[in-house]
């Protein structure tokens, strides 16, 4: 029977497994589907589904849900973490590439020919969704100058057209400059955050993934809550482990574990890079049962909106005990040596 658990990669289209993000959707729903298209940054940490999320939206079965007329729309999507284009005309090389493949006339890879197609869409009375997936890469590279994000905010805010990004950050946290960080461009965005699921949420979502695959999880439905805390993607990972497990024999929580933890090292290794030192040193700390100081209560409260942390009886505490594991085994380098000197 076919695993029902799904994490090596993203979701694609109107996919059953895609679970919990229907505030979001709605919020997203409601600025592209407006009577002008309207620019949305989707923020989040790693693999937390930033990408299937756009994914969906680009769905011709979405489209049908949200939108009273999909045949008004151009849906054009880049997935800009493999390859990014290095500057402009490359990025606008991408735009045309995907246009052709949706049976469009193409166009020159330049300002002038991006706007020209925008001007030709709107005389047909379309309007153009462009899905920009981790556009930090653009942001970030010193291979576009200012004088893009001003046309590309001029082009979004003169005609019928709408971005939407993903991030890991807020878009202006960023930029390569102080310049781009200021730019208006990033005005014309409304910032939809992607956060880890509530217990009730990751419920949900374990318990009937398990059903459609034919293995009603019981009391192995909380060993995979408090393995994987709410982060979609070890929820995803634990529980195509425990699936895969008791098809193959008699699934136990320290196999579970053992299993678990094994795929989900590397991205735990990820996820714990992109953290700054303060907040590693909070995971530190909270995993020998010290208290936080003071002047670190600020990368606590971050670390609790990513869902990383609980606080329990004024006491900070892992919610993932996978994420718990893995700071414990190899999180530690030189924390006692800049703690006690």
């Amino acid at each position: 029977m076919e695993n029902p658990f799904h994490f090596k990669g993203p979701l694609t289209g109107k996919d059953k497994r895609f679970s919990n993000r229907t505030s979001e959707i709605m919020r997203i729903q409601s600025r592209i589907a407006a009577d002008r298209p309207q620019s949305v940054s989707i923020v989040g940490q790693l693999s937390i589904g930033k990408t299937s999320l756009l994914n969906w939206f680009c769905d011709p079965e979405s489209q049908e849900d949200f939108l009273d007329d999909p045949g008004q729309y151009v849906f054009i999507a880049l997935h800009l973490s493999q390859d990014p284009p290095q500057d402009p005309e490359a990025f606008f090389e991408r735009i045309n590439q995907a246009w052709k493949e949706l049976g469009g006339e193409g166009m020159e890879p330049t300002f002038d020919g991006f706007n020209g197609m925008v001007k030709g869409l709107m005389q047909e009375g379309k309007r153009l969704l462009l899905f920009l997936d981790n556009f930090g890469r653009v942001t970030q590279n010193s291979g576009f100058p200012l004088g893009f994000f001003s046309f590309m905010r001029s082009v979004a805010n003169s005609n019928d057209v709408g971005y939407v990004t993903t991030s890991s950050q807020d878009l202006q946290k960023l930029c390569y400059t102080q310049d781009i960080e200021e730019s208006p461009f990033f005005n014309i965005f409304t910032t939809v955050h992607l956060e880890p699921f509530k217990e009730k949420d990751a419920r949900e979502m374990v318990v009937r993934l398990s059903q459609e695959g034919g293995e009603v999880f019981g009391e192995e439905t909380d060993w995979i809550l408090e393995l994987a805390g709410g982060a979609p993607y070890l929820l995803q990972l634990t529980g195509h482990t425990a699936f895969q497990i008791r098809e193959e024999g008699k699934l136990d929580r320290k196999k579970l574990a053992e299993a678990a933890f094994g795929e989900a090292r590397e991205y735990l290794g990820k996820l714990w890079g992109e953290l700054t030192p303060v907040q590693q040193d909070v995971l530190r700390a909270t995993g020998v049962g010290k208290n936080i100081e003071r002047r670190h209560e600020y990368a606590a409260e971050a670390l609790m909106r990513y869902g990383h942390l609980i606080q329990e009886e004024g006491k900070y505490q892992f919610r993932a005990e996978l994420l718990d594991r893995f700071v414990k085994e190899h999180g530690n380098g030189g924390f006692w040596k800049r703690l006690f000197g």
